[in-house]
C-alpha cells in the first residue's frame, strides 16, 4: 500500500494539491488507512492552529527576542515561513516545565525543513536534529545539502544531509545562534530560540 508523505498531506489540507492527487488521497483515507488518516488529522490541526494564530498579538517581549535573533543575519537569503511550532498548542499543567525539546517546521519555495532543538542543560550544550525535503519532484529527499550552526556569521558546527535528507549537529549553547542551510539559489537562515549559555533553562523555550 502506497502511503502519502507529511509534505503531501500539508499541501492537501491547504488545497495546494492537484485535483487528481487530492481525489486519490481522499480515497486512500476513505479506504481505512490509519497511518495516513492520522497524518491528515495532524495537519488539519496544524492548519487550524495557524489560522487561530492570525488573531493572536504576541507580547512586546517576544517581538524583541525575534528582532534580536534576526538582527544577526546581515545578508538576504531565501525567506523561510514558519508552518509549525510545538509551543503553539497550550501545554497541560505539569508538562510545561518537563518538556525540553522544541519542534519547528519551516517551508520555503523549494523545501520543507523539520527541526528539533534539544538543549542539554547539564553541560551547556544543545543538539539540533532535522530533515530537509524538496517540495516538488519525484525524489523529495534533499541529500548532500550543507547545514551549519552559526553565531552571527561565524560557523560553530557543520554537516550535510544524509541519504534521507536528515542531519544532526551538537554544539555549545549561546546567544545569537542560527541554522544555515545552503541551496543552489541562496542561503536559508533559521533562528534558534532558547539557546542561552549558562542561563539555559527548560522554561526559556516556552
Amino acid at each position: 500500500m502506497k502511503h502519502f508523505s507529511d509534505a503531501e498531506w500539508a499541501d492537501f489540507v491547504r488545497n495546494l494539491t492537484t485535483e487528481g492527487t487530492a481525489v486519490q488521497m481522499k480515497q486512500h483515507t476513505d479506504e481505512g488507512c490509519e497511518r495516513c488518516s492520522a497524518a491528515l488529522n495532524t495537519w488539519q490541526y496544524v492548519r487550524s492552529m495557524a489560522a487561530a494564530e492570525l488573531a493572536f498579538t504576541p507580547p512586546e517581549s517576544a517581538g524583541r527576542i525575534a528582532r534580536s535573533q534576526f538582527a544577526v543575519m546581515t545578508h538576504v537569503g531565501t525567506a523561510p515561513r514558519l508552518v509549525f511550532d510545538s509551543t503553539m498548542p497550550p501545554l497541560a499543567a505539569g508538562i510545561r516545565g518537563s518538556v525540553a525539546a522544541r519542534q519547528f517546521l519551516y517551508e520555503t519555495d523549494e523545501y520543507y525543513i523539520d527541526l528539533r532543538v534539544e538543549p542539554q542543560m547539564e553541560n551547556d550544550r544543545a543538539c539540533v536534529v532535522g530533515q530537509v525535503l524538496k517540495r516538488i519532484g519525484d525524489d523529495r529527499v534533499a541529500q548532500g545539502v550543507p547545514v551549519r550552526i552559526q553565531r552571527g556569521r561565524l560557523p560553530v558546527a557543520h554537516t550535510s544531509t544524509n541519504e534521507f535528507g536528515e542531519f544532526q549537529l551538537e554544539f555549545e549553547a549561546g546567544d545569537s545562534l542560527c541554522v544555515s542551510i545552503a541551496n543552489p539559489a541562496s542561503e536559508i537562515v533559521l533562528p534558534l530560540y532558547g539557546m542561552q549559555s549558562k542561563s539555559l533553562k527548560t522554561n526559556d523555550l516556552y
